[in-house]
């Protein structure tokens, strides 16, 4: 603890004690579960080739009748524009000049510190907009782009509905296990890969998850759930240490409490079901940046320059990310509510 002079009067002396950082929390729990698939493209928009395949059981035919014939597969293009997402900030000379540097009782700024906080609070801001629009993608099944630039809704895209089942959690005698087993034979009925190894996910909001957990079929469950192994529900360490997690009839029921600016990513009352481990369901597809040098070349997932005036006068900060997050079979999302639907 150092001593340095007082703020409020220059004659006396005070403890300068360590600083107090207020940080918002970074909810990232869709970006580090590795849902999405990361895949660069040249172009601002991408074009799908979607083949409707087709299986049927032969019939048999009187020797020297009419073959049974084949049938082609449907094919189908669609195009989607990638959103675009610019970020920019400046260091200019008051910033630094005269200002003590954050945290020290008498060093003075840099521009290096400074320089520093802004592109880390930069690549923040960009990372919380992928995790928003990744569960904007999830929850609403459209491309996020809150201003309008661009809009997609994949359900209408691929001309599907969206499964909802209502678990009814407000009932005792409801028979959870029964709505599990409906949204996973959905899963199972309409994820359209060819795939047998998936997992299913389902990301819950506080009300949905805590309704689960109390529910009267599912709390004894709950209470004996690898307690010794899991102290809190596996809210202490681990990677997704504030995420508590709940393994029963085949799903992982995950309770996501992330919000931005008073904006909830998973709706109150609301838990989506998704399959984990597929190869291409989720796709995060990034474009490349609005710069002559970038021109045709494979999208980044972010960009950030820096740009020194030529009278010495600032230091511009400027940053893009293009993404578009893709559900590419959304019918396999289900969306669940804690009453009936």
């Amino acid at each position: 603890m150092a001593i340095t002079r007082s703020f409020t009067n220059a004659f006396e002396v005070t403890d300068y004690t360590e600083e107090l950082l207020l940080v918002p929390n970074t909810w990232g729990l869709v970006n580090s579960l590795g849902l999405f698939r990361n895949e660069g493209v040249t172009q601002h928009s991408i074009t799908i080739e979607s083949h409707q395949g087709t299986l049927a059981v032969i019939a048999d035919k009187v020797r020297g009748e009419r073959n049974n014939v084949n049938k082609d597969e449907l094919r189908t293009l669609r195009s989607l524009p990638i959103p675009h997402f610019p970020l920019d900030d400046a260091i200019k000379p008051e910033d630094v000049q005269g200002k003590r540097a954050y945290g020290s009782v008498d060093a003075a700024e840099t521009e290096a510190a400074v320089m520093q906080r802004k592109i880390e609070r930069i690549r923040r801001n960009h990372a919380v907009t992928m995790e928003t629009a990744r569960c904007f993608a999830i929850t609403n099944g459209a491309i996020y782009a809150p201003n309008g630039t661009v809009a997609g809704n994949y359900y209408t895209e691929f001309g599907v509905t969206r499964k909802e089942v209502g678990f009814a959690l407000t009932t005792g005698t409801t028979e959870v296990l029964s709505k599990i087993e409906e949204v996973i034979a959905h899963i199972q009925d309409n994820i359209l890969t060819g795939e047998m190894a998936y997992t299913v996910t389902a990301l819950c909001s506080p009300e949905f998850f805590q309704a689960l957990i109390t529910h009267p079929k599912i709390s004894e469950a709950y209470k004996y759930y690898t307690s010794t192994q899991e102290p809190l529900r596996q809210r202490l360490g681990g990677a997704t240490a504030v995420y508590r997690q709940f393994d029963f009839g085949g799903v992982n029921f995950v309770e996501y409490r992330g919000s931005y600016n008073g904006a909830r990513l998973i709706p109150v009352n609301e838990a989506y079901f998704m399959p984990r481990g597929t190869e291409d369901m989720f796709i995060s597809y990034f474009s490349p940046a609005n710069r002559f040098s970038f021109v045709n070349t494979i999208g980044e997932e972010a960009y950030m320059f820096t740009i020194r005036a030529p009278d010495d006068s600032q230091i511009t900060i400027q940053s893009e990310h293009n993404a578009l997050h893709l559900i590419r079979r959304p019918q396999a999302i289900v969306r669940a509510t804690t009453t009936t639907v």
